[in-house]
């Protein structure tokens, strides 16, 4: 049987950028091309407005509706993962952003699992965030994102 949680992960991560800098990083698909694995964001970014997340070939990745927006400061998501064959259980993601002065931020990103989902999935995020994390912390600072290969999607254990 599988093991099922509604563990969540948190990330936080110290950024030399604005504020501003950041969350045009987080919602705009000129940045999240370069930095989430070639896909791209579409949404108004409005409270209670769809959002999605593209793949580079068209594909809807995820997609959700925008809880809360208060920009530059925070944006939160819920995160329906729309490729998978079978149904996940919907996730939130919210982005906190807090300048910190000198010219950094901190940006802290959490992953909520309101129901419960195989403890196994959460593999996938937890490999994926730190390299999208990673990635946009090197493009806001560098102008160059990280040259890291997508990963691969968890299995099932004994699969």
């Amino acid at each position: 049987m599988t093991e099922m949680t509604t563990q969540g992960t948190v990330y936080v991560i110290y950024i030399a950028t604005t504020p501003e800098k950041l969350w045009a990083a987080l919602t705009s698909s000129e940045f999240t091309r370069r930095y989430f694995f070639n896909r791209t964001v579409e949404s108004d970014w409005k409270q209670g407005s769809p959002w999605l997340l593209r793949m580079p070939d068209g594909r809807v990745d995820v997609k959700g509706e925008v809880r809360e927006s208060d920009p530059p400061r925070k944006l939160v998501v819920s995160w329906n993962v729309d490729w998978a064959p079978e149904k996940l259980p919907e996730a939130v993601v919210s982005y906190e952003i807090e300048p910190l002065g000198g010219g950094v931020v901190r940006l802290t990103m959490t992953e909520a699992h309101p129901a419960p989902i195989p403890a196994y999935l959460l593999e996938g995020g937890r490999k994926g965030w730190p390299m999208i994390l990673s990635a946009l912390k090197s493009l806001l600072e560098t102008g160059k994102p990280l040259n890291i290969p997508v990963p691969q999607p968890p299995k099932e254990p004994g699969q």
